[in-house]
């Protein structure tokens, strides 16, 4: 920006560089003495120093782009957990919604806690650049965790643009990409599960099986089993009590769930707030009968009782089930395991089971299991799990002969 001289400030002996927004440069008095930057800010006069001319060229050109976008200079002298204080500030309206879910809420402030704070808590905000961000979310030890903390670091930005923290000029996140371990490469799947995501049907009725005597407990595999192939996520049928389960139709109500905050269990609307109703077959594909074996649990839990409770009653922990649970039955069963030692598929692998087996049954459209799994859109549907059928290939080419 280049300086102009004005005309002198009758308080100084010395010839004033004057810069956008009023900011003013006046260079020392004495040899060896300080620059003085002078500006007005919020109807007060305000000053500091420079030890040089280069020093006091480029703090004024900041204070000049700062006060000429309107943020407070004195947020840009805050560090980066002042940053993530206002960003989980709970009187901050979030730029989509009215509030945050106690769920995403928790989330927020446990990824800022464990993977942002600890990088930038003591860095100031307007010392933070894209290196920053990057060897945050370096830290992400899966592609998954990954994916939920670049979106994290997103809206974290966003927050401090808005509120004056950072500088549109700093461009913190513009190339800043996951980079997993060069021995074991893993490219990022921006969402979409792969076929070897998806467990096969033998193996999820091997882990059906495995779960109930590992546990001693029948109605495990039918735990295992409904949630296959009726596409509910875990806190969804956590939530699950008999009175929403149609027999007689084969539908199941899903207006709720449970989450695990840090200190306890809530009740509260599924994943964004949308309720549906979604279904499960008569049979497995494997030819199980999956009706009757809903029917057997619904006559010993009552009307309102839960379908899939903890062993000692109540709502179940996931943490708890995959040590107890979890655990035993896929070792039982034979299932893979990832080079960190983590299982390769999940519970969560499950609802993955059945959007695909859905997908696949030639009366549904996409449309229908869109509805089905509770998902915002049909495009949400097509990004995750339609390049999955290659046949579709074949059918359209059948189908136009």
């Amino acid at each position: 920006m280049a300086a102009r001289p004005t005309e002198q400030d009758p308080s100084e002996r010395s010839e004033a560089l004057e810069f956008d927004a009023g900011v003013r440069a006046y260079p020392p008095t004495a040899e060896g003495g300080y620059w003085r930057l002078r500006w007005e800010e919020a109807g007060r006069r305000r000053d500091t120093t420079a030890r040089s001319r280069p020093e006091a060229m480029a703090k004024a050109a900041e204070l000049a782009e700062r006060l000429g976008r309107g943020s407070p200079t004195d947020l840009a002298r805050a560090t980066g957990a002042d940053l993530v204080s206002h960003y989980l500030d709970p009187a901050r309206r979030p730029a989509r919604v009215a509030h945050w879910s106690e769920r995403h809420r928790d989330e927020q402030v446990r990824y800022t806690g464990s993977y942002v704070v600890p990088v930038i808590g003591a860095v100031a905000c307007r010392r933070l650049s894209r290196l920053d961000f990057q060897a945050i979310l370096d830290q992400a030890p899966t592609a998954s965790v990954a994916a939920h903390l670049r979106r994290c670091l997103t809206s974290l930005v966003a927050a401090g643009l808005e509120e004056g923290h950072l500088l549109a000029r700093q461009d913190v996140l513009r190339g800043v990409r996951w980079r997993p371990g060069t021995e074991a490469a893993v490219e990022e799947t921006g969402g979409a599960v792969t076929q070897a995501e998806i467990p096969t049907t033998a193996a999820v009725h091997d882990l059906a099986r495995a779960t109930a005597a590992h546990t001693k407990t029948w109605w495990r595999e039918l735990e295992i089993l409904f949630v296959a192939y009726s596409g509910l996520r875990w806190g969804e049928h956590v939530a699950l009590s008999a009175d929403r389960v149609d027999a007689t139709r084969r539908r199941v109500s899903v207006d709720r769930q449970v989450i695990e905050t840090r200190s306890a269990l809530k009740q509260t609307l599924p994943k964004g707030r949308r309720r549906r109703v979604t279904m499960y077959p008569a049979t497995t594909p494997a030819g199980v009968d999956l009706a009757g074996l809903v029917a057997a649990r619904l006559a010993e839990v009552g009307p309102e009782g839960l379908m899939f409770p903890a062993p000692r009653g109540g709502w179940a922990r996931r943490s708890n089930y995959g040590r107890n649970t979890w655990d035993g039955a896929a070792c039982a069963a034979n299932w893979p395991r990832r080079h960190d030692g983590r299982w390769a598929w999940t519970f969560h692998s499950l609802r993955h089971v059945f959007a695909t087996w859905a997908l696949a049954q030639p009366g549904l459209r996409i449309e229908d299991v869109s509805r089905l799994l509770g998902h915002s859109s049909i495009r949400v549907t097509q990004d995750i799990y339609v390049h999955i059928h290659d046949d579709a290939y074949d059918r359209f080419f059948e189908a136009t002969v």
